[in-house]
């Protein structure tokens, strides 16, 4: 009897145990970066809850964080499956899965700083359930389609606190967030993993921010946006102190510097010691090295993408900034409030104003004698919406350099002979960037955003000189000389262009678009008249030409996510150029790719072709700013390149570092150099075409890249190990030899380190190996009949040097310690900054460039180097309001 009584409460415990979970049943779990099938195991063995589904109909593999502690299993259930688009029921003692009826709905619209309205580029939207996201554009637009049921999104930006948005509806809407900065707004705890930078398919692009610029170490206390370009890998400088950039063995001329869409030909101040960039009015600074998107075209080696500020829709502020070069204003707001906004800066130098004793005496200039040396720039932009589907943008820039020289003495002797003259000399040069654009942007509808493009952009330099001479003490005997010139060139282009971003899913991130450029080429005219004794005054014109051609493009790309594991770019750009009745074609395929390999890196692979229609023709013999912009011609055809790169990339768990490594394959047909032995100034050919060759160039090699994001000391180190190289008929014999910007090895480190909440410490340390140099191997006699009112050369009289490799050696090793510091008081509405920074720390003599010069105790010409950058301390003080 007992027996059966015992059997019976067995048999009726049973089934209370097959189904004793229900929805109320607490779970606890914690798992990073599993599977969804992994999580129903976990849940199975733990609780005997069993999934029933079809791997067939159900997709399982899409990976997610689970971290739960005594949450309701239906809630568990809802984090698991509803933007995974997967339905579960109970059925028995099953959890049967089915795939989602569930249609999707799309959310889109504006991220933008809180505060002022400014739109922020590169902003990312995510779901972190779904565990898909997209970024904003460079307008701050974006558009994310997924789950009708979806319950939230992430919304992030670097130096802003991140929002969590519920989603209570199911349907369509636009949605426009408002971050406010992290320091001013209570966090939000966020436990979900955001994108890495494994998760980016893009390769060879560096993202810069403004504070990132304003805190490096300032050379006379003026932050500059390529110098701190030239601190990434691959990315060299020119001339010790000077702010060009040569990208991966580039010329200056490849690369593509677009300020709000619109291309500036030269970029920098002083001779290449500032660029033109104002960072007060910067917002974004794209670099790519490399993989370009397809909707850029027209250069070989890189693209640099500049963003300007929109303007405070809200509140009237500004800054006002004086340093030891120049001093800069700052001024943005409302004009009509939330609707319209305008934006202003202007800057210009007054070392020409302090400095003038001072250079009239160490250049013996004369009583009637003076220097001139300054530069001056200014941008406007006004920001209009419309409605909250279109907004106008306006933007314009312009800038230009001075420099002029005069000297007016009497002398009593000429190249060490007596003889009293009178010498007067005038010399002026100057050139400037003028840009403007004009920018409409449309929404479609959730999924399409377009912008149409209007722009100007101007380039144009201009020499005069004058000499006079006449000597004073033979009056009988007229003996005078009176020359005078001008070189002047000047490029222009007009552009539209219309650029579409359509977002079906998140699994396409789809731009295409066109454009159309008018290009206005004046290379170069110089006139010379020169009257000396009883000679006749002639005029000589040449080079005085106007060449115009038209360029068209169409591009589209696409940014696809096969699975979790496998993204892929697919591109093209497709260009065409009529110039002088001929049109040249070029269809150039871009590809991205990227793989994630095993604990979390990214295998990324990109290959692209460029064509580029213009050259700069670049006189090596002289330090000025003559170099020409002229179109291709039959003779010197477009420049074509094609590269290869392959690297890994990775950002560890917590989100502080992130770690890349690349290496690079680039061979470029076409490219220029002006023939041997060519003087420009004194050629009397009638076209640039006669006075240039066109070769072949290569350049390879690896760039690591390391960087702490996070925290109050941050920083990177940057090495690159590369070749550039160059081959040309009748140059060196034709022999492949190093181009001028070959650098072997290039080590950057930069760190700062906050102290409390007003100092911030920074330095940077660069090291770099020589640039290729070409030096006489000897010399032969020639016979010369020198004027005895030139100055004497740095050759002995009669000899002529003997040149036969090029650039067999090198200069010395660079290397340069920059230390900085900055203050910050906020008093009310206003903010004291103090900048200190110290160039050159322990005074390395790094060269310039190198000459000859004849000793006079030996009679012998002996190599000297030339180094103008000693120790630079420099202090910049700027009010905020």
């Amino acid at each position: 009897m007992m027996r059966k009584v015992l059997l019976g409460l067995l048999l009726a415990w049973l089934p209370l145990q097959v189904f004793a979970w229900n929805w109320r049943t607490r779970i606890s779990l914690s798992l990073n970066d599993q599977p969804l099938s992994a999580i129903c195991e976990r849940i199975e063995k733990t609780y005997g809850i069993h999934f029933s589904y079809s791997s067939d109909v159900v997709k399982m593999s899409r990976r997610m964080d689970m971290n739960v502690r005594d949450m309701p299993l239906r809630r568990v259930l809802e984090l698991m499956f509803s933007e995974n688009g997967i339905e579960f029921r109970r059925i028995g003692d099953q959890l049967v899965l089915t795939a989602s009826k569930a249609t999707t709905r799309t959310i889109s619209g504006y991220v933008e700083d809180a505060h002022t309205g400014e739109k922020l580029i590169g902003a990312t939207v995510y779901s972190p359930t779904l565990r898909v996201g997209t970024t904003t554009n460079q307008f701050g637009f974006y558009s994310l389609t997924t789950a009708r049921d979806t319950l939230s999104l992430l919304v992030s930006y670097a130096g802003y606190t991140t929002a969590q948005i519920p989603m209570k509806d199911k349907e369509n809407r636009q949605l426009h967030v408002k971050l406010g900065p992290s320091n001013t707004l209570q966090e939000v705890e966020v436990t979900e993993t955001l994108p890495r930078l494994q998760e980016q398919t893009q390769m060879s692009k560096v993202n810069l921010s403004v504070s990132q610029v304003k805190t490096m170490p300032r050379m006379l206390g003026e932050a500059d946006v390529l110098r701190t370009i030239q601190a990434m890998p691959g990315v060299s400088g020119g001339m010790e102190g000077t702010s060009g950039i040569h990208v991966r063995g580039g010329s200056p001329d490849q690369n593509l510097i677009l300020l709000d869409g619109t291309p500036v030909y030269n970029s920098t101040h002083l001779f290449g010691v500032f660029s033109v960039f104002n960072p007060d009015i910067i917002k974004n600074v794209d670099l790519y090295k490399g993989a370009f998107p397809a909707r850029y075209g027209g250069r070989l080696s890189s693209v640099v993408d500049i963003s300007m500020k929109d303007g405070d829709m809200y509140k009237y502020h500004g800054e006002v900034s004086i340093g030891l070069l120049a001093s800069k204003l700052m001024v943005e707001g409302p004009i009509f409030k939330g609707k319209t906004s305008f934006i202003v800066t202007g800057r210009r130098t007054y070392a020409d104003l302090i400095m003038q004793d001072f250079t009239k005496r160490e250049l013996n200039l004369g009583e009637q004698g003076d220097l001139f040396a300054y530069f001056y720039d200014a941008n406007v932009k006004i920001n209009h919406i419309f409605s909250p589907k279109d907004r106008l943008y306006i933007s314009a820039y312009g800038g230009q350099d001075n420099m002029s020289l005069r000297r007016d003495m009497v002398f009593d002797s000429i190249n060490g002979t007596p003889k009293k003259y009178h010498e007067e000399m005038r010399f002026r040069l100057g050139w400037g960037n003028q840009a403007y654009a004009l920018r409409w942007n449309h929404i479609f509808n959730p999924q399409l955003f377009s912008n149409v493009t209007l722009n100007y952009s101007q380039f144009y330099f201009v020499t005069d000189y004058r000499y006079k001479h006449m000597a004073l003490d033979t009056p009988a005997v007229r003996e005078s000389d009176n020359m005078s010139g001008r070189y002047m060139s000047k490029v222009q282009n007009a552009g539209a262009k219309i650029d579409f971003d359509y977002r079906p899913s998140p699994k396409h991130a789809v731009k295409y678009g066109a454009q159309a450029t008018w290009h206005i080429f004046q290379p170069g005219i110089t006139k010379f008249n020169n009257v000396s004794d009883d000679q006749e005054l002639t005029d000589t014109a040449y080079n005085n030409q106007t060449n115009k051609g038209v360029e068209l493009s169409l591009y589209a790309e696409d940014d696809w996510k096969i699975r979790d594991s496998v993204h892929m770019n697919l591109g093209v750009h497709v260009s065409g150029f009529l110039v002088n009745n001929r049109f040249y074609l070029s269809v150039q395929p871009r590809l991205g790719f990227r793989y994630i390999l095993p604990r979390r890196w990214a295998l990324k692979l990109s290959y692209t072709m460029m064509t580029q229609y213009i050259h700069l023709l670049s006189n090596n013999a002289t330090f000025l700013p003559t170099d020409l912009w002229v179109a291709a011609t039959d003779k010197v055809p477009p420049m074509y390149s094609k590269q290869l790169a392959v690297g890994l990339a990775k950002t560890t768990n917590d989100g502080k570092y992130e770690i890349s490594a690349e290496g690079y394959y680039k061979s470029m047909e076409n490219v220029i150099e002006y023939v041997e032995n060519l003087d420009n100034f004194n050629s009397a050919t009638s076209s640039w075409e006669d006075q240039v060759v066109t070769g072949r160039g290569w350049s390879y090699g690896a760039e690591l890249f390391l960087q702490k994001k996070q925290g109050n000391f941050r920083g990177w180190v940057a090495y690159t190990l590369a070749w550039s190289q160059r081959a040309f008929p009748h140059v060196n014999n034709g022999s492949i030899f190093p181009y001028k910007y070959d650098r072997r090895h290039e080590l950057e480190v930069v760190l700062t380190q906050r102290l409390g909440k007003r100092w911030e410490l920074s330095g940077q340390w660069q090291y770099s190996t020589g640039v290729p140099l070409t030096l006489p191997t000897g010399s032969y006699e020639q016979i010369t009949d020198p004027s005895p009112h030139l100055p004497p050369t740095t050759t002995t009289p009669g000899q002529a040097d003997l040149v036969q490799d090029r650039n067999a050696l090198r200069m010395q090793n660079v290397h340069r310690l920059d230390l900085g510091a900055t203050h910050t008081k906020a008093r009310k509405r206003v903010t004291y900054i103090l900048n200190i920074s110290l160039y050159n720390v322990y005074n390395q003599k790094n060269p310039f460039f190198y000459y000859y010069k004849h000793n006079e105790d030996t009679q012998k010409r002996e190599l000297t180097m030339l180094s103008i950058l000693p120790v630079l301390p420099s202090v910049s003080y700027a009010i905020r309001f």
